[in-house]
């Protein structure tokens, strides 16, 4: 169950026991596909767990990127990726792949904001104030919604553990919902001056966990032809 929930299997044992936790919505969700309950059992389930009622109905079919998803990804002119609730990359456009000459699909792109830039040949500007700092204020917001997500608090972990600036920046408990409409600056191979681009952000109907996410350019580097 821990598995098919997508959780730690101490996480679903307190869960299993009756132990008071923020559950989320989508953890109970995904314990009411698993064990296959009517509407009316999913409400009971909500009920003892949190004391409310399921806001929106379940989807309990198979909700990965579609192919036509990937098509849009691609269609696009400027870097574009598909990422879940713990920042895991499932899946990246080529343009994406010219910043990331080693890929990032399978790998995690908060973990590659707090990398040491080997294999990437995009340079992020402003790398602490625009990057890193709400970076980490979306997962602490994120770490609060999705308690229950063992990925995510793994991927969190280890970013502390590895990154002085990051336990600093931890330390001030900023928080941020998302990235999206951020404007930030980057530095791409053979410039001498930055581009400017906007995150956007949207996500599958399907698959309300999925980010799609596109660095959009807004403004040129000044004294381009």
């Amino acid at each position: 169950m821990a598995q098919l929930t997508g959780v730690s299997c101490v996480w679903y044992g307190k869960f299993e026991r009756g132990g008071a936790a923020q559950y989320s919505e989508e953890f109970l969700n995904r314990v009411s596909c698993a064990l296959r309950l009517n509407e009316a059992e999913r409400k009971l389930l909500f009920l003892h767990a949190v004391g409310w009622e399921p806001t929106s109905p379940v989807n309990c079919q198979e909700t990965g990127i579609t192919e036509g998803v990937r098509q849009l990804l691609e269609l696009q002119p400027w870097p574009a990726y598909i990422s879940d609730t713990a920042w895991d990359v499932i899946h990246q456009n080529r343009a994406f792949s010219e910043w990331f000459p080693d890929g990032v699909t399978g790998r995690n792109i908060a973990e590659e904001v707090f990398a040491d830039g080997a294999g990437r040949r995009v340079q992020l500007l402003d790398w602490e104030r625009d990057w890193a700092g709400p970076t980490l204020a979306q997962m602490r917001l994120a770490q609060a919604r999705h308690p229950e997500n063992a990925r995510l608090g793994a991927v969190v972990d280890g970013i502390l553990g590895t990154s002085a600036c990051a336990r600093r920046l931890w330390r001030e408990h900023r928080v941020v919902e998302h990235a999206h409409g951020d404007r930030r600056k980057v530095l791409l191979p053979g410039q001498e001056t930055p581009t400017t681009m906007e995150i956007t952000m949207t996500s599958p109907l399907g698959n309300g966990e999925l980010r799609l996410v596109s660095l959009v350019p807004v403004q040129p580097p000044e004294g381009s032809k």
